[in-house]
């Protein structure tokens, strides 16, 4: 088995791409459920700045290193991996050769590293963010409930989880200031601004990205805070913890004429400021200009509502060269999550390692314990013939064996047997972790062999058909 994650992100993929890919919440279900069936039930991480898919694929990938984001195919990608790339292509309506040049891909220890980096928001555009490790548990979370997620690939995901935790425990990257793209939104507007406490900024949305640029606000100091929301039970609910007010979001563009700047945090499937109505607003607004941030994915701002005049318009690609400088003074809180990082991966990859060989070790057993219980049944058999027992067998009774008796001093006998003919190649498959030595020993003992395959009765019960046991390369990872 193999673990491969395929994605994009705010470095490989433009906005203008990022939001036809992006996932929401109603049409995550159908989406996991269209992996399961076209490649493999996996995991779908869907954010404003990356798209990526995880999962574990039977095979063991041959997908060649140099396949990146240039668009190289050198024709020897794995099938699995081109799957992940069809089901993307069709899923979100792009052509897959628009899709490709686009994407990444990272598998095993690779794929490891790659989610706890992104748990960690080591591979965010804001670097040490919390928001993602609350994302990462969500996609689990919609992965998990269907029973898409099991074995490996959920253990995989419980670690990055506290792996993520840690990071920001004891790294303390942003601790003291909760870095977040809304925090960088509104860092924006106060270098754009100047104080805020003299002006009026409209925030739109009152979700989790709105209910963080709404704290980083007020702790900016903006005097005249404005919440709207479509429902607007949770936008007042919001403006009473911030100091600020509520306002009907029927009344969007009205509000909008008295803002100074807007703060929009939705992620709408459709555009709430349009070009036309908001070149009304600034027809009513005499002049003042006007400062719109759109940090959402999907954006809610029409891109064209930037060309009008006296409107300044920033999308979450905007943020970056903003989020960049935030991004400097960290660096020794980085490089100590970089090394929590890089020793977690070495954790679970030892992890990983040992399925096979506790996979081999299970096979070897399983055939040693199949040919000790028809040793014992030939042994059984060959003695009732030897002392036939019963009132007509002419034997006394002190001359009757006790079968019972003697099959469980057989039975103890051979065990012990099995056990002590096993514990040197045991020893070297648990301490060599080499895939070459597990190979060897299943090729030493060949288990698969016909011949040894029949699972034996016990003493006393018929023969019975072999079943799968617990060392079957099927429980491995292949």
């Amino acid at each position: 088995m193999t673990l491969l994650v395929l994605g994009l992100n705010y470095r490989t993929a433009p906005l203008e791409l990022r939001e036809r890919l992006s996932i929401d919440t109603d049409r995550l279900g159908p989406a996991l459920d269209s992996l399961a069936r076209q490649v493999a039930p996996g995991v779908i991480l869907s954010t404003c700045n990356r798209l990526e898919i995880y999962t574990l694929v039977d095979s063991k990938s041959q997908v060649d290193s140099k396949y990146d984001a240039s668009g190289t195919d050198p024709g020897n990608a794995d099938e699995s991996l081109r799957r992940l790339q069809d089901f993307t292509a069709d899923y979100s309506g792009i052509p897959r050769s628009d899709l490709q040049p686009l994407c990444y891909h990272h598998q095993e220890g690779d794929c490891v590293k790659h989610l706890f980096r992104v748990s960690s928001g080591l591979d965010s555009m804001v670097v040490g963010e919390w928001e993602i490790l609350g994302q990462v548990r969500a996609a689990f979370s919609a992965a998990s409930e269907p029973g898409y997620v099991r074995g490996p690939l959920s253990r995989l995901f419980h670690q990055a989880l506290r792996v993520g935790r840690r990071v920001h425990h004891d790294a303390n990257i942003g601790s003291n200031r909760r870095r977040s793209v809304s925090q960088v939104g509104v860092q924006l507007a106060y270098r754009t601004l100047g104080d805020l406490s003299q002006r009026q900024v409209l925030l739109i949305g009152a979700g989790d990205a709105g209910q963080l640029a709404g704290r980083a606000l007020a702790a900016a100091g903006a005097g005249n805070l404005v919440v709207t929301n479509r429902t607007y039970g949770r936008a007042a609910e919001l403006s009473l913890e911030l100091g600020g007010v509520a306002a009907p979001f029927e009344q969007l563009y009205q509000t909008l004429v008295d803002s100074d700047a807007v703060i929009s945090t939705t992620a709408s499937p459709d555009y709430l400021l349009r070009r036309p109505e908001v070149q009304e607003v600034m027809e009513r607004r005499g002049g003042r200009p006007l400062l719109l941030i759109d940090i959402a994915v999907p954006r809610d701002i029409e891109p064209e509502v930037g060309l009008l005049e006296g409107v300044s318009l920033c999308d979450i690609d905007s943020l970056r060269a903003t989020s960049e400088d935030g991004n400097a003074g960290i660096e020794p809180e980085v490089a100590q999550a970089e090394e929590l990082v890089a020793g977690e991966t070495e954790k679970f990859l030892n992890w990983w390692e040992s399925i096979d060989t506790i996979s081999a070790i299970a096979t070897v057993r399983e055939y040693a314990e199949n040919i000790r219980r028809a040793e014992v049944n030939k042994t059984l058999a060959k003695l009732k013939s030897h002392w036939p027992s019963g009132p007509n067998s002419g034997d006394s009774p002190n001359n009757v064996p006790d079968l019972d008796a003697l099959a469980a001093q057989l039975d103890a006998m051979t065990s012990a047997l099995v056990k002590k003919l096993l514990h040197h190649p045991t020893v070297y498959l648990r301490e060599g972790k080499d895939p070459t030595r597990q190979q060897m020993v299943l090729e030493l003992f060949n288990p698969s062999n016909p011949a040894n395959s029949t699972r034996p009765a016990r003493p006393g019960q018929p023969d019975q058909p072999d079943q799968p046991g617990r060392g079957d390369r099927q429980h491995g990872r292949g």
